[in-house]
């Protein structure tokens, strides 16, 4: 986890130097056998922090398009809020994929593994907690509240 907070902080180096606005993503996959699947349907990914590898579905089943808040307490843990398609994709695959890993990933190019739990309950409420032990940058956590802010502010206009 030591290797990954300053990567993601590069992330945001281009930024800080006069470049379009960092953009963040933040994307929750889940672990699959891969059994059968495409390349295009699943892909190989390893793990911090021994590097254990295993297959995530190819598509995410929830991510920054679909955030609507992030808040974190005074010990450091997040919660993510979702809207009601991460919501409703939340609860489908929490509750189909017992026992198997959810992959929380986040960077300019959704390459860092963060959070990696197995999955033991349905998630019905469309919120995801980050524990203070998987620590997130605070400038990574500015920059998914503002994706969650502008995400609220268009769906107000439709």
């Amino acid at each position: 986890m030591r290797l990954i907070l300053p990567l993601l902080l590069l992330t945001l180096v281009p930024a800080l130097a006069g470049h379009s606005p960092p953009k963040i993503l933040l994307r929750v996959h889940v672990q699959t056998a891969g059994a059968g699947l495409s390349p295009a349907q699943a892909v190989t990914i390893s793990l911090p922090p021994d590097g254990e590898q295993i297959q995530i579905r190819s598509f995410p089943e929830a991510t920054e398009q679909e955030l609507i808040d992030v808040k974190t307490d005074a010990e450091g843990n997040v919660r993510l809020f979702f809207n009601h398609q991460g919501q409703v994709n939340l609860s489908a695959v929490t509750g189909e994929n017992q026992g198997r890993l959810l992959v929380v990933m986040i960077g300019a190019n959704c390459e860092y593994p963060i959070y990696t739990p197995a999955i033991d309950a349905r998630i019905t409420n469309g919120e995801l907690d980050i524990p203070h032990t998987h620590p997130i940058p605070s400038q990574v956590l500015q920059l998914l509240l503002k994706q969650a802010q502008d995400n609220v502010r268009k769906a107000a206009k439709a």
